[in-house]
């Protein structure tokens, strides 16, 4: 059995899965190398770990030191993210943490709680965590967390407590095209999708389900998509901490976002370690699949392909869902737009 004050103070204990009913935090002992190179930090990630140990999140909290604030990169699915996040990983400068599941239990667990609904007790445990999270493996490094997309509902946390944060998102054709192109898993995710951000209590909550059921796969990915800009557009306009970047943006012009993206988030990296991320190999190896060419020009080729071989039908999606509204006046660009 680790003590609570061990698990708190060495961050080779990564804060892995959290029993909210419980009250119990479980950890997972993993490398700084490791936790940089996976994808996700989920239930995938488990050939990585050494180690395994259980607390209470009110025996761990009087022992986590005080870290540097983390930063957040919040995004609305298959618009480039895991790359974002990892051209901003240099070892002893940033940490990078892709999808940490705990994060995905936390929100989920207020999702269905009223115990976490109301009075300071989702505040206390999202403190503790996150705090876990920013510790650093060296002197000097800032950690950078990009959660799963259904964890955005967390910004609102994080956005006021100042810490600083982008909203990564593409346009609803990309999405679209992203959907078909990775096939019925991805149209089981977006299903999924759908039903989670159901239990937010937005405008998405207010359709029918029986209604819900008779939409297509495309249909409801649009929904997805615009349940998801309408969240970042209410969350970003009160936010001087935040900041919202088209993807496109970054595939076109890479140095000139990764500068931006350093400075808006305040991660300490040099001039030169922004010119050998833009210039390096991240942008030209698949973000999400070690060893395997993926490239701007490669991704651009292979959606026109989908693009022309389904036009009709995301024509007829894009003008299905224009005049639609779930509730927050919203039309890309979103607010607060990153600048160079």
């Amino acid at each position: 059995m680790r003590d609570a004050m061990t698990l708190a103070t060495d961050p080779a204990w990564f804060p892995d899965a959290l029993d909210a009913s419980k009250g119990v935090i479980r950890f997972s002992r993993m490398t700084r190398d490791a936790l940089s190179a996976e994808a996700f930090l989920d239930q995938r990630k488990n050939k990585s770990v050494t180690a395994w140990a259980d607390c209470r999140v009110d025996d761990i909290a009087p022992h986590v030191p005080k870290s540097p604030a983390p930063a957040f990169v919040y995004h609305s699915a298959f618009c480039g993210s895991t790359l974002l996040a990892r051209a901003l990983d240099v070892p002893g400068a940033v940490l990078s943490l892709k999808e940490p599941n705990i994060l995905l239990d936390l929100v989920n667990a207020r999702r269905v709680s009223p115990a976490l609904q109301t009075g300071n007790r989702f505040d206390e445990i999202a403190g503790t965590i996150l705090a876990l999270l920013a510790r650093p493996r060296a002197n000097g490094e800032r950690v950078l967390i990009k959660p799963t997309n259904s964890v955005s509902p967390l910004a609102a946390y994080t956005n006021a407590q100042g810490m600083k944060a982008i909203f990564l998102y593409g346009d609803l054709r990309d999405f679209l095209i992203s959907l078909l192109k990775k096939g019925e898993p991805a149209r089981a995710f977006i299903r999924h999708q759908y039903n989670i951000f159901a239990l937010d209590r937005t405008g998405l909550s207010q359709i029918e389900p029986r209604q819900a059921m008779s939409f297509t796969d495309l249909q409801v990915a649009a929904l997805v998509w615009r349940h998801q800009l309408e969240e970042f557009e209410r969350l970003l306009k009160p936010s001087p901490n935040a900041a919202s970047l088209n993807f496109e943006r970054l595939t076109a012009s890479p140095g000139a976002v990764l500068r931006a993206a350093v400075s808006h988030l305040s991660l300490p990296l040099s001039e030169g370690q922004i010119e050998n991320a833009a210039r390096g190999p991240v942008f030209q190896t698949h973000a999400k699949f070690a060893g395997e060419q993926y490239d701007a020009q490669k991704r651009k080729a292979e959606n026109e392909a989908i693009g022309s071989q389904f036009n009709s039908e995301l024509k007829l999606i894009e003008d299905w869902i224009g005049p639609i509204s779930l509730g927050v006046d919203m039309k890309p660009p979103l607010s607060r737009a990153l600048k160079d």
